[in-house]
């Protein structure tokens, strides 16, 4: 059934304003001050309820439009439209100055842990309401409906957790007179452990995705919730022996058990046979790219890839604006979210193999062609499939400009070069290119990399006037067959890690990876889920955020010249960003000041 499940009535909207107050841990309203008997005996107005705890489900920074990620933090795009860090960038992040969130400061999603509670101690004695011929079948829907709370609560806590580490585990409602001073952190293991147990209790609870309406929990969705974070547990960040303390990782963890736990959780999700890849045309590399591309702007989340994620409509409930977001200034749009440079150079040539296998930067910063199998001077041919799907580079078709520029842009591509005649030495004219700062319409929005993110975008969309109605992917089958993957090397068993990386970069048009093993995996994850709020995760848990953080941010200047009739083409590295600084304490974030002030007894984070 295509149904969005956003939609929350005014009379519920009246009953549940109450919950909308406080984010902070130990400033919980209690059970008395809202618990609602109206609400609470009518199986309708329990759904609504529901309901608004999946709206509160985040995708990234916001609800706005996709793109607002985690994955600014390792380099992946913009903050806004570039020249800029934030304050994690910068690593000035502290209790007093946590920054901007970017779905990393999770801490306030306790408000919507205390609202499952509340659910679950009063959603048994829903069936006594009801006359004694319905309650079999209200009892029948009472047990999904707290499957899907159950796994909420564990969607929410695991959010929290993958930031903060170890957390206070609270799983009943607040009572009058409780004392808070009470609630302390759990460790690392006993946060996992608890995420662990919700998820197998909603698996037990919920039905399969064919069976439930499209963007509630189902049993996959709480396998792979499993599966993400037995992953996240087993990594180096907090498994290898080095954590700080108890509240970060391990104190002495079994590396095995971990690794074997994760590839269990990833198998036991892939032999249901519920979920599968979907077919992107493969062998064919451009019609890969362009279904690649379609995939993220579908309205439904039927694909037999996504186990969960959320579904939006132009004319009611959380409306995005993806397009208008993200979108090329020279459309009226904003331009922010944009790609990097140093991001687009990772994606592979057409053949798999890399791209500075193929390209150098000159004494100019100028990229210069060094291939003797791809000799087209121009960086952005014979790209691998993903690349075309995901990135909006110069002279890349996307959609017709608006009446005042068409003339200039029949063809309705993203420029952004510099376009300059010289003839006997005198240039004649100079044209900035349409989507640039100097651009002739909204310059200010014009980014600094050079790029656009096209993933997420509808190009029968026009941002300026129209919302978006494309999909978010919370979690897609690809991220589990990778889970398993990489769990299988852990283990030794590379045989079946090659498969199963294979298997993903084969659907895309990609040949088999050659190289080292462990490459070849982050590569699949780095660049199959661009900007889904995976990348900042991935780089944490592996150790590698200083290495990520060494490099300068560029984007890229080109400048066509036209001189006495020949024309020739300069792309050219430029920095995009300020340095970034790293520091250890950056692999967790701190618990904000004011909540320690309520409860000096919570343990901060190391390094702050």
């Amino acid at each position: 059934m295509k149904r969005n499940i956003n939609k929350l009535t005014i009379l519920v909207a009246l009953l549940l304003g109450s919950f909308s107050c406080n984010d902070d841990l130990l400033e919980r309203s209690p059970l008395d001050s809202y618990s609602d008997p109206v609400v609470w005996s009518d199986i309708n107005l329990v759904k609504y309820y529901l309901n608004d705890l999946y709206n509160s489900v985040e995708y990234g920074w916001n609800q706005r439009s996709h793109g607002y990620q985690t994955g600014l933090f390792v380099g992946e795009t913009t903050m806004t439209k570039g020249a800029q860090l934030t304050d994690y960038g910068r690593g000035t992040i502290s209790a007093g100055n946590p920054g901007i969130d970017r779905g990393h400061l999770t801490w306030k999603h306790y408000s919507n842990i205390h609202k499952i509670n509340l659910f679950l101690s009063q959603i048994d004695a829903l069936p006594e309401a009801y006359p004694q011929s319905e309650k079999p079948r209200i009892q029948s829907e009472v047990e999904i409906l707290k499957g899907e709370a159950i796994f909420l609560r564990a969607v929410f806590y695991s959010d929290i957790c993958r930031s903060y580490g170890g957390v206070p585990i609270l799983d009943t409602p607040a009572k009058l007179g409780e004392d808070f001073s009470k609630y302390t952190r759990s460790t690392f293991k006993e946060t996992i452990d608890f995420i662990v147990a919700e998820c197998d209790a909603a698996t037990d609870l919920l039905l399969l995705k064919s069976n439930m309406e499209m963007g509630r929990a189902t049993k996959e969705t709480a396998m792979a919730l499993k599966s993400r974070m037995l992953l996240f547990a087993a990594s180096d960040l907090t498994a290898d022996g080095t954590a700080e303390n108890e509240y970060v990782g391990y104190a002495n963890a079994n590396r095995q058990e971990l690794w074997t736990a994760a590839r269990n959780a990833a198998k036991d999700l892939m032999d249901m046979g519920t979920v599968t890849l979907e077919d992107f045309g493969a062998p064919d590399q451009e019609t890969a790219a362009y279904n690649y591309f379609a995939f993220f702007k579908a309205r439904d989340l039927s694909s037999p890839e996504v186990i969960w994620g959320k579904m939006h409509r132009a004319d009611d409930g959380p409306r995005i604006q993806t397009n208008l977001r993200n979108g090329l200034n020279g459309l009226s749009c904003h331009g922010n979210n944009a790609p990097y440079g140093n991001f687009v150079d990772s994606y592979q040539m057409a053949d798999g193999t890399d791209f500075f296998d193929h390209f150098n930067f000159n004494a100019n910063d100028e990229y210069i062609n060094v291939s003797s199998d791809f000799t087209n001077e121009n960086p952005y041919k014979s790209r691998e499939p993903r690349f075309y799907g995901s990135i909006l580079y110069d002279s890349a078709v996307f959609q017709p400009r608006f009446d005042d520029l068409a003339q200039i842009d029949p063809l309705g591509i993203y420029e952004r070069r510099t376009r300059t005649v010289i003839q006997n030495g005198i240039v004649i004219s100079e044209r900035f290119g349409l989507d640039t700062r100097q651009g002739p319409l909204s310059p200010s929005n014009g980014n600094y990399t050079g790029y656009v993110m096209k993933k997420f975008m509808d190009e029968d969309v026009i941002g300026r006037d129209m919302f978006n109605e494309n999909i978010f992917v919370w979690i897609r089958y690809p991220e589990i067959l990778l889970n398993y993957a990489e769990a299988s090397l852990e283990l030794g068993d590379t045989e079946t890690a090659t498969t199963y990386i294979n298997m993903v970069r084969n659907r895309v048009a990609l040949p088999d990876f050659t190289g080292d093993i462990m490459e070849a995996l982050r590569y699949e994850r780095k660049i199959e889920f661009f900007s889904e709020n995976v990348g900042w995760y991935d780089t944490r848990r592996w150790k590698l955020l200083e290495e990520n953080f060494a490099p300068m941010l560029y984007g890229v200047d080109i400048k066509q010249v036209t001189e006495d009739g020949v024309t020739s083409t300069t792309w050219r590295k430029i920095q995009a960003a300020p340095e970034r600084n790293f520091s250890e304490k950056l692999y967790w974030v701190p618990i904000e000041q004011d909540e320690l002030n309520r409860a000096p007894q919570l343990v901060q984070n190391p390094g702050y």
